[in-house]
C-alpha cells in the first residue's frame, strides 16, 4: 500500500484539531488538501474498534447457530467484501473534494441526490441512537459492578443524555478533531480488548461447532455473512466525507486498501471475541444483557471496568462520524445552516431517538432490525455510484435513479424477515424457506442495480 504523501503538503485551513471546521459541502480547494491515505486506516479502525463490531459477530453464534470458526469465516468474507466497496467509494473524495452524498449530485442529479441525503440522514441519526444506547448499557454494567445491582438499569436514560452531549460536543469541531479522537481511541480500546480477551481465554469453548446442519448450515452462513456485510455497508454513504481532504493525486491503491485494512483488522479481532463470548455462558448471552452481562459475570473487575468505560468512549467516538456526516447530508438536502449547526441539530434528533430506544427490552432483536433494514438501499446505490465513477461516466440521472430503485425494490424479496421479526409470517417465507434462511438482499440489490444501469445506458437512455 502506498502511503507516500501525494503532492505538496498544503495548509489545512480550518481543518485543524479542536478548531470548528468552517467548510460544509463545497469542494475542498486543492491548496488545502493534506495528509496521506494511511490516515484512512486509523480513522476507519476507530469506527469499528467498538462494541458494535463485537455485538454483531456475537449474533452468529448466539442466534444464527454458527460455530466459532465457520462464524469467523463468515465475518471475514462479509467484512472484506463490503470494505472493498467502501475503499473504492473513497476515491471520489480526492478526485472531487466533495463529501460522498454531495458528489452523487453528479450521478443522480440535484433532486435525486437529496433522496440519498435523506436516507443517509436517517441512517446516521439511527446509528447515533444505537451507539448511544450501547454506551448507556455499558454504563449500566459499570454501575452494577459498582454496587447498584439491578437498580443500575434505572439510570440508563440519564446516561444516554450524558453520552449524547459528549458525542455532539466533539463532532461539531469537524474532520481533523474527529480523526485524532478516532485514531487514539482505536488504539486504547484495542489494547483493553486484548487484556479482556486474555483474561477470559481459559473460559472460551474454542471448538464450539454449529448448531445447524444440512442445508440449513449454508443458509445460516449466508445470513451471518450478510449481517457483517450490512454493518460495513451502512458506512458506504460516509466514504468520501473522510477522504476529501487528501491530495487530488493520492495513489489509488492506498485509497482502496488502507480503508480495507482499517475495517477488516478490528472486525476480525473483535469478531472472534464476539463469537467466543457466548460460548462461556450461552443462556446469559441470549438474555437482555447480552454479552455485556457475560463479561460482567465472568471477567475480573480490574479489566471489565476499564473495558466498559472504553465501550462507552468507543461508541461516543463512533457517534462523531455519525453526527459529522449527518450535518453534511442535511446541507445537501438544502438546509441552509452551517455544518456545525446542522451537526448539532442532528445530534439532538439522534438523542431523542436514543432516549426512546433505551427503553426497548429486546435490544438484540431491535439491533438486527435496524441493521438489516436501514442499509437496504445502500448496496444498490453504491453499485450505481461506482459504475458511474469508474466506467460509464456521470450525468445519467434518470437511468441511475431507476436502476437504484429497481435494485432496492428487488432486495426486499430476499430479506429474511422471520429472523428479525420472530413469529411474523412474511410474504416471502416460501422463498426464504427454499433458501434455508439465507438473506441475499444486499448481493441481489447490487447485481440487479448494476445490470439494469448498464443495460439502460447501452440502450441509449440518458
Amino acid at each position: 500500500m502506498d502511503d507516500v504523501r501525494a503532492g505538496a503538503v498544503a495548509a489545512p485551513g480550518s481543518d485543524q484539531f479542536l478548531r470548528v471546521e468552517e467548510r460544509g459541502i463545497e469542494p475542498v480547494p486543492r491548496a488545502e488538501r493534506h495528509g496521506s491515505s494511511r490516515e484512512l486506516a486509523f480513522l476507519w479502525a476507530g469506527a469499528f474498534v467498538n462494541y458494535a463490531s463485537l455485538l454483531t459477530a456475537s449474533l452468529l453464534t448466539d442466534f444464527f447457530g454458527l460455530g466459532v470458526w465457520d462464524g469467523l469465516a463468515a465475518v471475514i468474507l462479509g467484512t472484506v467484501s463490503a470494505a472493498l466497496i467502501l475503499g473504492l467509494l473513497s476515491h471520489t473524495g480526492p478526485r472531487s473534494g466533495l463529501p460522498q452524498i454531495a458528489f452523487t449530485r453528479r450521478i443522480f442529479g440535484e433532486n435525486g441526490a437529496k433522496i440519498g441525503a435523506f436516507l443517509t440522514l436517517f441512517l446516521a441519526v439511527g446509528w447515533f441512537a444505537v451507539d448511544s444506547v450501547i454506551a448507556a448499557l455499558a454504563g449500566v454494567q459499570i454501575l452494577s459492578l459498582g454496587g447498584l445491582g439491578a437498580n443500575a438499569g434505572k439510570l440508563a436514560l440519564p446516561l444516554v443524555l450524558l453520552i449524547v452531549v459528549a458525542s455532539v460536543a466533539v463532532a461539531v469541531y469537524g474532520h481533523a478533531t474527529i480523526k485524532v479522537f478516532e485514531t487514539w481511541g482505536a488504539v486504547v480500546f484495542a489494547l483493553l480488548s486484548l487484556l479482556l480477551f486474555a483474561a477470559l481465554a481459559g473460559q472460551f469453548r474454542w471448538n464450539t461447532g454449529p448448531s445447524v446442519s444440512g442445508a440449513d448450515f449454508p443458509g445460516a452462513f449466508v445470513l451471518g455473512f450478510m449481517v457483517c456485510f450490512a454493518l460495513v455497508a451502512s458506512w458506504f454513504p460516509f466514504a468520501s466525507d473522510y477522504s476529501r481532504y487528501l491530495p487530488h493525486d493520492t495513489p489509488p491503491r492506498g485509497l482502496t486498501l488502507w480503508p480495507v485494512l482499517g475495517v477488516t483488522a478490528p472486525m476480525v479481532l473483535l469478531g472472534l471475541f464476539g463469537l467466543l463470548l457466548p460460548t462461556i455462558d450461552p443462556k446469559l448471552a441470549a438474555g437482555d444483557g447480552g454479552v455485556l452481562a457475560v463479561i460482567t459475570r465472568h471477567a475480573p473487575g480490574w479489566v471489565s471496568l476499564p473495558f466498559f468505560l472504553f465501550v462507552i468512549l468507543g461508541e461516543i467516538w463512533a457517534n462523531y462520524l455519525d453526527v459529522y456526516t449527518a450535518g453534511l447530508v442535511a446541507q445537501t438536502m438544502g438546509i441552509r445552516l452551517k455544518r456545525w449547526q446542522t451537526a448539532l441539530g442532528c445530534g439532538a434528533l439522534g438523542g431523542i431517538l436514543a432516549a426512546v430506544a433505551v427503553t426497548v427490552t429486546d435490544f438484540h432483536t431491535a439491533y438486527q432490525q435496524f441493521l438489516l433494514l436501514t442499509y437496504l438501499w445502500a448496496p444498490a446505490w453504491a453499485a450505481i455510484v461506482l459504475l458511474a465513477f469508474y466506467a460509464h461516466g456521470e450525468r445519467h440521472a434518470v437511468p441511475a435513479l431507476l436502476a437504484w430503485a429497481l435494485g432496492t425494490a428487488v432486495s426486499f424479496l430476499f430479506v429474511n424477515y422471520s429472523n428479525i421479526y420472530p413469529g411474523v409470517r412474511a410474504f416471502n417465507d416460501p422463498l426464504i424457506s427454499a433458501l434455508h434462511g439465507a438473506d441475499l438482499s444486499g448481493l441481489v440489490s447490487m447485481a440487479v442495480a448494476a445490470g439494469a444501469y448498464t443495460v439502460m445506458l447501452r440502450l441509449g437512455w440518458r
